[in-house]
């Protein structure tokens, strides 16, 4: 019991940190990331001989201010959930920027609020560090996925070394927003407890990452930089054998 509730005030407080995040640059937060991302999704399901239609059900876990699938009007079939959905609606700028006929929801990952095997396309982008419980959400996402669906999933990740320093941060909740830490090593044996298979992969690599934090104006990204606490984000497409 002790250890859900220190859970659950971790990831209250991860939120209040995303929330913060959020409302300093609402003003001046663009769409071009989400469209860029969206052409990318459609770029691998080609791969996969796969086109999104529209009757194709698609679900954004962890969306934000207007999700990826916003831009993938092909479908009729779009649904959106977020803890802070209800910040996100309430914000002109935001609800701007998002397709009316997206279908928004307040909800966790945790508890996706969807039958079994209803999602065609389930899309997770840099969520799951930010979550209170990892396995369950991955529990969610398998359950709710249909069969042979597709999985678009990016994250950070670190090397050995740099998950050893961020457990050391999080000893001192330095890193507010980022409960969790993850190698490649520990994703690839998350998704084969549930036979996901990865079909295509990317990563941007270290070193540009690294290089972007050492030129960066603030002092933050230099001490990273500095300690080599660099992370790589990685870009795995799953399917459901």
């Amino acid at each position: 019991m002790k250890n859900i509730q220190k859970k659950g005030k971790r990831w209250e407080l991860a939120q209040t940190y995303e929330l913060n995040w959020w409302q300093k640059r609402k003003g001046g937060l663009r769409s071009e990331y989400y469209k860029h991302s969206a052409i990318e999704i459609r770029n691998y399901l080609e791969k996969e001989h796969r086109i999104i239609s529209e009757e194709t059900k698609i679900l954004e876990v962890g969306s934000g201010m207007c999700g990826i699938l916003t831009f993938l009007n092909e479908s009729k079939s779009r649904f959106a959930i977020d803890p802070l959905e209800d910040y996100y609606s309430s914000v002109s700028e935001f609800v701007a920027k998002r397709d009316s006929s997206v279908m928004y929801y307040k909800a966790k990952g945790e508890n996706i609020p969807f039958e079994n095997k209803t999602f065609d396309l389930i899309i997770l982008d840099n969520v799951l560090d930010h979550c209170e419980d990892p396995v369950l959400v991955l529990d969610e996402i398998n359950r709710v996925l249909g069969e042979k669906g597709i999985i678009y999933f990016r994250q950070n990740t670190y090397n050995c070394y740099g998950k050893f320093m961020r457990s050391l941060m999080e000893l001192f909740i330095i890193d507010k927003g980022h409960p969790f830490t993850f190698t490649k090593r520990k994703l690839k044996r998350m998704f084969a407890k549930y036979d996901l298979k990865i079909t295509h992969k990317n990563r941007i690599g270290y070193f540009p990452a690294w290089w972007g934090e050492l030129t960066s104006k603030t002092i933050k990204d230099k001490i990273k930089a500095f300690l080599f606490i660099t992370r790589d984000k990685v870009t795995y497409v799953l399917r459901k054998n």
